[in-house]
């Protein structure tokens, strides 16, 4: 694709640091952090995850690097969002336990169908889960910083500011799909936990810290929602004496929700075209503004 442009593979922090001095592009980001302060003309970075508030974006902004994201697993993230709820909402945790103890028993404790759901984050994966919602005709509400552009969200409700929270007790689902950032720490409380339904169902596929751990299994254990369904947590990996394992009516998977057997070659074909581009002059995908992007808290 590029005769005359050098290809560097690292596999650690130590030859990131060697070798990204001359760097125009870095492909991927594990090793970003700990390159940025030797990279001398960094241009363009693509990252290979969805979230983009763990990267150093305040360092990329002053140093006016473009940033793309990786957004083509999107749905793959929503549909594990709603395999989530509609496992626990059908009683599944239940089901499992029985299965294990070769106890047949119809008594499962089932949550009502949904009606209304919320979902916290604006991002592709938040826009992919209220789209299949609404293709499973469950009105959908979105949470929001400010308020949104005429015509810009096709959606029953955009709930601005702290809204939201006053409407938790009308929602029979609550997807959290939110970057880490000073704002979102714990941001979903005990206090919203509280309002949502007793018979609610939370699932949170953003990030672990945006989320009151110790709060929910607070809630859990008083008999408050029909369960939790956690892709993300705010220790990972998650220690095998953490409560949340044992939790009544939680179902946790370790960060695993854009995980698919084919996405390493759909990584490697959406950077190769996201590289055509960039050597062509043309428009990258999936440009991150660092300008109204949140930083992380970390």
């Amino acid at each position: 694709m590029a005769p005359a442009m050098e290809l560097v593979a690292v596999s650690s922090a130590a030859e990131a640091q060697a070798m990204v001095g001359d760097a125009e592009v870095i492909l991927g980001h594990r090793f970003l952090r700990q390159a940025i302060p030797f990279a001398q003309r960094l241009r363009w970075v693509q990252s290979s995850a969805q979230g983009v508030d763990r990267l150093p974006l305040a360092e990329l902004a002053a140093r006016r690097v473009t940033v793309t994201r990786w957004t083509l697993d999107s749905d793959v993230v929503a549909s594990h969002a709603l395999a989530l709820a509609w496992a626990i909402a059908r009683g599944l945790p239940e089901a499992f336990r029985n299965q294990a103890a070769g106890h047949w028993s119809q008594g499962l404790t089932f949550g009502p169908l949904p009606r209304r759901a919320l979902v916290l984050g604006q991002g592709p994966v938040g826009r992919a889960i209220a789209a299949h919602l609404k293709a499973q005709c469950i009105e959908v509400a979105f949470g929001r910083r400010a308020a949104a552009p005429p015509h810009d969200d096709p959606y029953e409700a955009v709930l601005v500011g702290e809204s939201w929270r006053r409407a938790l007790p009308t929602f029979d689902w609550c997807f959290l799909a939110l970057p880490h950032t000073i704002g979102t720490q714990r941001l979903f409380d005990e206090a919203a936990l509280r309002a949502l339904p007793r018979h609610a169902v939370l699932v949170n596929v953003g990030r672990g810290e945006t989320l009151d751990t110790q709060a929910l299994l607070q809630v859990l254990s008083e008999g408050h929602l029909t369960g939790a369904g956690l892709d993300v947590a705010d220790i990972e990996p998650l220690p095998a004496d953490h409560p949340l394992w044992r939790a009544p009516r939680v179902i946790v998977t370790p960060h695993v929700a854009s995980h698919h057997p084919g996405r390493i070659e759909r990584v490697e074909r959406f950077f190769e075209e996201q590289l055509a581009r960039y050597l062509a002059g043309k428009p990258l995908e999936a440009i991150v503004d660092l300008c109204s992007e949140p930083f992380s808290g970390q």
